[in-house]
Order: C-alpha cells, then sequence, then structure tokens
C-alpha cells in the first residue's frame, strides 16, 4: 500500500506543479506500478474506463470540428448583437452562454475561446476583463456539473458506476441550473455599477471595431457536419441503453459518442479531417488513461475499501453523509483537480454503497458530483478551465493573483453550494433520486 499511495502522491505533486506534462507524469505513474508489480500488465488496462475515454474522445472530436468551424464565435457574437453590445447584457450572456455550452461540451474548450473573446470584447469596451472571465469559469464548471458530458468528474462517475445522460439532467440538472442562476444574480449585482458607467461611454466607433474584429463567416459545411454529428451524439447519450435493449447492440456511452464523431470526419474533405484530428485534445485522453492506472492501483491495495470504512464509522447519520460528500470533496476540490478527487471517490462510493445504512448510491453520486465541479470554482487551479482561462489572462491582460480570484470566485461559489446542500436534503426526503 505504501508504494502505490507513494506514486500517487508524487505523480500528483508533479500535476500540480504545472512543471511537467501532466499526461506523461500520469502515464509515468501508471508504468511504475506495473513495473514494481503493484499491478499487471492486465490489471492495469483493465482498470482503465474505456467507456470513459471513448466518450471523451468522441465529444472532442465533435466540438473540435465546431470550433474550426467558428460555430461557437459566431454564436456568442450573434447573441452580443442582438442586445447591440449593451455592457450589462454582454456580461449576462457571456456568462450564461458559458454555463449553457459547458452542459454539453468540455468546460475547458468553453473557456479556451470564451477567454479571448471577451478579453477582446473587454478592452474595446473599455471593461475589466477579470471579473467577467471568472465569472465564466465558474458558470462553466456549475453548467458542467448538470449532464454526464459536461464537466470530466461527470464523465468519470457516470460510465464507472452506470449513470446516463438522462440520470444526470434529471438529477444534478435542475441543482446545477439553479445555483448556476444564483451565481449570475450575485456576479451581476456585484458589477453592476460598473456595468452602467461602461454603457454611458459605449460609442458607435466602439460597436463597429468589435464587428470588423469579429466579422469572419461560418464554414458552412464543417458546421452542418459539426452540429449534425453534436445533436446523434446527444440523442444517443439520452436513448442509447433503450436503443441497446431494443437492437441488442452493445451501444453504450463510448459508442454514442464515436459513432457520430466518426460519420462526421467521413464527411469531411482529407484536408480538414488532418486538422480536425490534430486539433483534438490527446493529451487529456492519455492523461485519464494513465489516472485510471494510478488510481487502480490504490483500489488494489484496498485503500478505498478502508476509507469508506471509517467514513461509514464517523458518520452514521444518512443525511449527514451526503452534505459531508458535497462539502468534503467540494472543498478539496479547491485545492485538488477534481478530475483524480473524482475517480478516487467513484471507489469509495462503492464501498458505501454495499454498507448497510448507508444513502442510495445515486444520491451520493449526485451529491459528490455536484461538490466536486461547483467547488473547483474556488480556486484558479481547482479544475481545468481555471487553469486555462488564469494562464491566458496572465499572459495576455496581466497579473490576477490568488487574492483576486478568491474574493470574486469564494462568495458566489459557497453559497452555491449552500443552495446546494438544501435541494440535495429536499431530494433526500421526497425520495427523488
Amino acid at each position: 500500500m505504501f508504494f502505490a499511495i507513494t506514486i500517487f502522491v508524487l505523480a500528483y505533486i508533479a500535476i500540480a506543479s504545472e512543471k511537467f506534462p501532466r499526461h506523461w507524469v500520469a502515464l509515468l505513474g501508471g508504468s511504475l506500478l506495473i513495473l514494481f508489480g503493484v499491478l499487471t500488465p492486465s490489471e492495469a488496462l483493465a482498470y482503465i474506463s474505456w467507456e470513459t475515454l471513448g466518450l471523451v474522445a468522441g465529444m472532442f472530436t465533435l466540438v473540435a470540428i465546431l470550433v474550426q468551424a467558428g460555430f461557437f464565435t459566431w454564436l456568442a457574437m450573434t447573441s452580443l448583437r442582438k442586445v447591440n453590445y449593451h455592457p450589462a447584457s454582454l456580461f449576462v450572456i457571456l456568462i450564461s452562454l458559458a454555463a449553457l455550452l459547458a452542459m454539453f461540451m468540455d468546460s475547458i474548450t468553453v473557456m479556451l475561446f470564451l477567454s479571448a473573446l471577451t478579453l477582446q470584447l473587454c478592452l474595446l469596451l473599455k471593461l475589466d476583463p477579470v471579473p467577467l472571465i471568472i465569472a465564466e469559469v465558474c458558470a462553466a464548471n456549475t453548467g458542467g456539473a448538470a449532464t454526464l458530458v459536461g464537466d470530466p468528474p461527470n464523465v468519470i462517475l457516470g460510465t464507472t458506476l452506470g449513470f446516463n445522460f438522462s440520470d444526470f439532467a434529471l438529477n444534478t440538472g435542475p441543482l446545477a441550473l439553479a445555483a448556476a442562476l444564483l451565481m449570475l444574480v450575485i456576479f451581476y449585482l456585484v458589477n453592476r455599477k460598473k456595468l452602467q458607467n461602461a454603457h454611458v461611454a459605449l460609442t458607435a466607433d466602439m460597436i463597429d471595431a468589435i464587428d470588423e474584429l469579429h466579422s469572419e463567416p461560418l464554414h458552412a459545411h464543417l458546421t452542418r457536419v459539426g452540429l449534425t454529428g453534436f445533436l446523434m451524439a446527444v440523442v444517443l447519450l439520452v436513448f442509447h441503453i433503450p436503443l441497446s435493449t431494443l437492437t441488442g447492440l452493445p451501444i453504450n456511452a463510448a459508442t454514442a459518442a464515436l459513432i457520430p464523431a466518426g460519420i462526421a470526419l467521413i464527411a469531411m474533405r482529407d484536408d480538414q479531417r488532418k486538422n480536425i484530428l490534430l486539433k483534438i485534445d490527446g493529451e487529456s485522453i492519455l492523461f485519464f488513461a494513465g489516472l485510471f492506472m494510478m488510481i487502480g492501483g490504490l483500489e488494489k491495495v484496498h485503500l478505498f475499501e478502508k476509507l469508506a470504512e471509517s467514513m461509514s464509522n464517523a458518520i452514521s447519520n444518512p443525511n449527514a453523509l451526503i452534505l459531508a460528500l458535497h462539502w468534503g470533496p467540494g472543498l478539496a476540490s479547491g485545492i485538488v483537480d477534481n478530475v483524480p478527487l473524482a475517480l478516487a471517490m467513484t471507489y469509495v462510493l462503492k464501498d458505501l454503497a454495499a454498507i448497510p445504512g448507508m444513502p442510495a448510491l445515486s444520491l451520493m453520486v449526485w451529491s459528490l458530483a455536484l461538490g466536486v465541479d461547483v467547488g473547483g470554482n474556488l480556486t484558479p487551479i481547482g479544475a481545468s478551465a481555471n487553469v486555462v482561462a488564469y494562464a491566458y489572462m496572465e499572459h495576455n491582460h496581466g497579473s490576477i493573483g490568488w487574492k483576486r480570484w478568491l474574493m470574486i470566485a469564494v462568495p458566489p461559489t459557497i453559497l452555491a453550494m449552500i443552495l446546494i446542500s438544501f435541494l440535495l436534503m429536499f431530494k433526500s426526503q421526497i425520495g427523488w433520486y
């Protein structure tokens, strides 16, 4: 056990330092467990959730097509033109877009294009972009909690514990939307005076400059292919279980995403296909694979079984355990990347569910997912989307600093987690889980 824990801790420190490529660190950690006999090669491969990797790869491909087509920039700019670039409306639309888009695509991708767009718009409107971009990150992480494919922790929890797209949409969806709406209101109230001042200073020349900067047209063919594949994937993710039963075919979350992605790639020219394949985030897929092996090593030495027993002995009240699963990992995800945290906790939940008197596994999953997703807002390193947005701002705008991030992000995040706690207790009382 000591060796497996040591490998994981050292790998995590290396990943958190951001001085080494995280996918190579994770793969090296998994390889060391094999080399020193903690896992056999077949056990290491068995611990990898291939369904998770397939789902991630398929969705990454479809999102890469739509990014290449310019669809997301077009969507944002069209929304802004509808409100004539009013700063307050811009603020609400960009935050809402971050939450809504993150329900169906990786929050990293959402923040990659929104950070660039928001910075350019704010510079032209003479607005401070930092509060808006931090608000977008919080909205993306919170909105992503609404569906299976929204945040990486949900993908891991759903595919490894047997919950599908509909399960998440019906259970975490309403709670995540309520939390995202609360955050939007808080961020707006805090910034409303600055937005009103910016509106007074808005000129026709500013609007013309924004239009000229983002005047590139949509790529029609890539947009059609990408949207068709994306909608097909969503439909298959919602209905893949009944379709699998009806047809007798092994349709799971991975095939639900990979089949539309494959069809979309086939419908493209060779040069377009090559560009898309080069833009797919293969590093994240390799990172997940190595992470699964390292977490598998901890499961092999029964660490999570012991942790589950300790939690059940310390917390006998089911409602208290639900809140502990929400707040404990939720606050921890502020300093511990929520992907490895969620993966580690899947094994804890499995072992907890096997103990008599514990809450239903589904309710524990919703509590944990909402905790690690929303709690990831707390610091610049709490989730991958935070790291992406923070690094972009530091490189292209100037220093933000942890103190400013905490002052902007912590109050709405804590209030959102409190709201979710009440809603989780309500779900528990009425048996809706």
